[in-house]
C-alpha cells in the first residue's frame, strides 16, 4: 500500500551469500500436487469512468468522481494522449479484456497502449516511473502493449490485482482513433462466488465491524489462488507465517481444508540439510524453495499443523507431517542457553517478527518459541507422541520472567532494554505469567509513546490476539477499530500491505 520510497539498499537479511542444498520429498510434494485446486472463475465489468480531484478530508487526498457511464465510454473515441480511469467498485484478482473498435480513415499504425492496475488511488493518479527501491521494479502493475490490427479482442495474459485501471493511449496515428468496449475481468480465486456469499454474516449490529469482518473475507479470498499467496498483487509466493494466520481466518469463514493441506505439504516436502523448512516457496515454474530461511517462520510450522488438525480433524496428515514438525523446531532451538533463554545472537539466522525499524528480537523471539512449544506438544497427544518438549517448556518459561521488569511493569528486550509492543504479545501468546501480568504489560507498552509499534498487519494481529487472550476484549477491539478500521475508513476494499494513518504514502520497503 502507499506509494515506494527510496529504499536502494538491500537489507542485510535479504542478502543471499549460500543458497541452502534442499532435500526433496518426492511423495510429499506428490500429495500437494494432488490437492491443486481448479479455480473457480467469474465476470466482473467496471462500474463506472472516474476523475480523481484533490480534496483534503479523504486519506488519499483526492476522491474519484463518476465521469462517464461505461455505455457512454463505448462511444468516445480516444488519440495520442488521451486517457481515462476505470473503477471496479472494489478490489478484483483477474485478467482483464476489452474490445477495440476503430473510427478514421486507415491503421497505418499500431495503437500503442500503457495499462496501469492501482489498488488505491496513488497507483493511478501518480506517475510509478522513476521508481528507486531494492524491491524490483518489475513488479510495478503496469503494461505497454501494442495492438496492430484494428478492430480486435485484447485479453491481457498476466494476473492483477486492482480497484482501477488507468489506461493511456500513448500514441495511434494520425488517421485513425480507437473506442473501448466490452471491458471485463475474468476473475479467479479457490473461494466461489457461492461460498464467499454463504459465509455466515457477522452477529453484531455494530456496522464497523461488519465492515472489518466483510473486508477481512474479501482479503482472504483474493489471497487464497492455488495457494494462500502473501498478496496477489506482489510477491505472490506462501509464506510460512502469512499462511498461519490466512489458515485460522479461513477455518472461520471458507474452511477449505484441502487448500491448508496442501500448502502444509510444499513446505515438508523442501526441507533443507539441517530440517529447516523454507520461510516461503514458489510453486511454479516447479516446486522449489526460497532462499528465505527465517527462525520463527520455521518454527511456526508445528502449530499450524497442529490448528490444521483441530480444525479439520485430519490426524492422519499430522502424523505423516510429525517428523516435519520436529525437525523444524531445530533451528530456533539451538538459539537457547543453558538456562533456556532465547539469544539472538546465536546464529546470524533471520529473526523476524515484524518489519518494525530498530526492533529487538531477543524477548518476542522468546516467546514464539516457547509457544511453538507448547503447541507442538498439544500436537503430539493428538498422533499419540509423547510430547517432546516439556523440559523445555519448563526452563523456558521460567526463563522469560528475566525479561520482566516490575518497576515499569513491562517486558524488555535487549542490552537497551527496548520496550516493543510485539515482545510483549508474544510472551503473553506464550503464557509467561498470569493472564493479569501480560494484559498490563502490553497495555503499558501500548501507552508508551517510546516503545516501537507494529509496522505490518501481520504484526498488529499478534498484538490483538495476545491482548484478546489475556482477557483484554475492549482493548483488543479498540485497536481493530483504530487499525482495521482506519483502513476501511480510509477507503480499504482489502486489508492492505501496510498502513501508517498519519502518512498515506509511507512504506515498509
Amino acid at each position: 500500500m502507499g506509494s515506494i520510497c527510496e529504499v536502494l539498499e538491500v537489507p542485510e537479511n535479504q542478502k543471499v551469500e549460500v543458497v541452502p542444498k534442499t532435500i526433496f520429498n518426492h511423495g510429499f510434494a506428490r500429495i500437494a500436487e494432488e490437492l491443486t485446486p481448479i479455480l473457480h472463475e467469474w465476470i466482473d465489468r467496471p462500474l463506472s469512468v472516474v476523475e480523481f480531484q484533490p480534496d483534503p478530508e479523504e486519506f488519499f487526498k483526492c476522491k474519484g468522481l463518476p465521469k462517464y457511464t461505461i455505455e457512454q465510454l463505448s462511444s468516445i473515441s480516444y488519440g495520442r494522449g488521451d486517457q481515462f480511469i476505470l473503477d471496479f467498485g472494489s478490489h478484483r484478482v483477474g485478467y482483464l479484456s476489452f474490445h477495440l473498435s476503430v473510427d478514421g480513415v486507415n491503421i497505418d499504425a499500431p495503437a500503442r497502449l500503457r495499462i496501469t492496475f492501482g489498488e488505491i488511488p496513488y497507483d493511478v493518479t501518480d506517475n510509478l516511473h522513476p521508481c528507486n527501491t531494492w524491491i524490483s521494479t518489475s513488479w510495478l502493475p503496469d503494461e505497454v502493449i501494442n495492438v496492430d490490427w484494428l478492430p480486435t479482442d485484447v485479453e491481457m495474459p498476466r494476473r492483477y490485482a486492482f480497484r482501477y485501471v488507468k489506461i493511456e493511449i500513448i500514441d495511434t496515428s494520425q488517421k485513425y482513433k480507437i473506442r473501448f468496449s466490452d471491458i471485463k475481468i475474468r476473475a479467479v480465486s479457490a473461494v466461489s462466488p457461492p461460498t464467499m456469499s454463504g459465509v455466515d454474516i457477522l452477529k453484531t449490529s455494530d456496522k464497523e465491524l461488519v465492515s472489518i469482518d466483510r473486508i477481512s473475507q474479501e482479503t482472504l479470498r483474493n489471497c487464497m489462488q492455488t495457494v494462500f499467496e502473501d498478496g496477489p498483487r506482489r510477491d505472490r509466493r506462501l509464506w510460512m507465517g502469512d499462511l498461519r494466520l490466512q489458515a485460522l481466518t479461513n477455518y472461520c469463514t471458507f474452511k477449505d481444508y484441502s487448500l491448508v493441506k496442501r500448502c502444509l505439504y510444499m513446505f515438508a516436502a523442501l526441507p533443507r540439510e539441517d530440517g529447516s523448512i523454507p520461510a516461503c516457496v514458489f510453486e511454479k515454474p516447479k516446486l522449489s524453495a526460497a532462499s528465505d530461511y527465517i527462525v520463527d517462520y520455521d518454527a511456526l510450522f508445528g502449530p499450524t499443523v497442529y490448528e490444521y488438525t483441530v480444525a479439520s480433524g485430519d490426524v492422519q496428515t499430522a502424523i505423516e507431517l510429525w517428523p516435519t514438525v520436529i525437525s523444524s523446531m531445530q533451528m530456533a532451538l539451538l538459539h537457547l542457553d543453558k538456562a533456556g533463554k532465547f539469544n539472538p545472537d546465536a546464529t546470524k539466522a533471520w529473526k523476524f517478527l515484524d518489519w518494525s525499524k530498530g526492533l529487538d528480537t531477543a524477548a518476542g523471539m522468546h516467546g514464539v518459541v516457547l509457544f511453538c512449544c507448547k503447541e507442538v506438544n498439544k500436537l503430539a497427544l493428538l498422533v499419540s507422541k509423547p510430547p517432546p518438549f516439556l523440559d523445555i517448556v519448563e526452563k523456558m518459561t521460567a526463563a522469560a520472567m528475566s525479561f520482566y521488569d516490575p518497576s515499569l511493569g513491562v517486558f524488555v528486550s535487549g542490552p537497551d532494554r527496548q520496550i516493543s509492543w510485539i515482545s510483549q504479545a508474544w510472551l503473553a501468546l506464550a503464557g509467561v505469567a498470569d493472564a493479569e501480568t501480560c494484559l498490563t504489560a502490553i497495555k503499558a507498552a501500548m501507552a508508551n509513546p517510546e516503545a516501537v509499534k507494529p509496522l505490518t498487519p501481520y504484526a498488529y494481529h499478534h498484538v490483538a490476539e495476545g491482548l484478546a487472550r489475556c482477557g483484554g476484549q475492549e482493548d483488543c477491539l479498540k485497536l481493530m477499530r483504530e487499525y482495521w478500521g482506519g483502513m476501511a475508513r480510509a477507503g480499504a476494499d482489502t486489508f492492505w500491505e501496510f498502513f501508517d494513518s498519519e502518512d498515506p504514502r509511507s512504506s515498509p520497503i
